[in-house]
Formats: C-alpha cells, sequence, structure tokens
C-alpha cells in the first residue's frame, strides 16, 4: 500500500522564526463573507449570526506591531462592528495578544484579541490561505442595546478565518 502526500510551495508565505513557522511579513487579506460567532450576554447569552465584510491583517517583521483590522456585520440587525488592532504581546510565536478599539454606532471601546496562527495551507486547487482563529471577551454594552439585550454588557467573538496574501 502506498502513501500519496499532498505538498504545495510555501515560498513567500512562510518565514521561520525561532526555529517556528511563521506567516511572511507584509498583508493579508480576510475576505467577505466568512462567518464567526458572536454573543452578547452577561449572565444570558444570545448567540448572532455575523460575518466579516472586510479586513487585512499586516504581519510585521518581528510580529509585535502587526495589525488586524476588520469590520464584521450582525445579521438581523443594520450592525457594523469594526476591530482595529496591534500586536502587542507575543504569548508563543504561533500565538499572540493584540489589543485596540471595536467601535460600534459612534461608541468606540478597548478591546484585547487573542490571535492563534495556525498554517498557511491550499486546498483543492484553490489558492494558499493563511488559518487565523480569533477569541476574545471585551465590554460592549451598546449592542446589548440594539439587539434587544438590555443588559448584554460583554461580547464574546470567535472566529476561524482564512486569510489570502
Amino acid at each position: 500500500m502506498s502513501v500519496s502526500t499532498v505538498s504545495f510551495s510555501t515560498a513567500g508565505l512562510v518565514r521561520t522564526l525561532g526555529g517556528v513557522d511563521v506567516p511572511a511579513a507584509g498583508p493579508w487579506e480576510i475576505g467577505g463573507g466568512q462567518r464567526l460567532g458572536l454573543a452578547a450576554g452577561g449572565l444570558r447569552k444570545r448567540f448572532l449570526s455575523a460575518q466579516v465584510d472586510r479586513g487585512t491583517l499586516v504581519v510585521t517583521d518581528d510580529l509585535l506591531d502587526s495589525s488586524l483590522d476588520f469590520s464584521v456585520l450582525v445579521g438581523e440587525t443594520n450592525l457594523r462592528v469594526d476591530f482595529s488592532t496591534r500586536v502587542t504581546r507575543l504569548l508563543s510565536v504561533d500565538s499572540w495578544q493584540a489589543d485596540g478599539t471595536s467601535r460600534i454606532a459612534g461608541c468606540v471601546r478597548p478591546v484585547t484579541l487573542r490571535l492563534r496562527y495556525n498554517g498557511v495551507f491550499r486546498q483543492r486547487g484553490r489558492p494558499a490561505s493563511l488559518w487565523l482563529a480569533v477569541q476574545g471577551t471585551h465590554g460592549l454594552p451598546e449592542l446589548g442595546v440594539f439587539v434587544g439585550a438590555r443588559r448584554a454588557g460583554r461580547l464574546s467573538i470567535a472566529a476561524e478565518l482564512n486569510l489570502n496574501p
């Protein structure tokens, strides 16, 4: 029995930093329409449908000060939540803390997100993609008011995103 392997060139897409593969420096675009999980709530969570409108991860040479900016459209509303963050701490070479702001309906709040780089892959003849996990919980009471959960003072976000060079 033979085992076949699938491989593709990562030249220019992946580099080694501290003995670990990390994404190449430069911009990586987040394709619109990708779904993500949002939950607004305090004691009772209300799960919201949401999708990315657009976004960009700009990776710097040493990873610190890399930026992640993206916009989320919240289903069932006309709301848009804009996130603008910078990597301020390397939790490990493939896990980063990004601090910045979220903006909704003119209200700006501080936000901290945890980003995890899961590698670059190619699927069924599609262009190569960077797999990025995004997680965070922060205070955003304005969203709760808009979705009818007045005491929803916190917003949780979880996403597995594909980014293209």
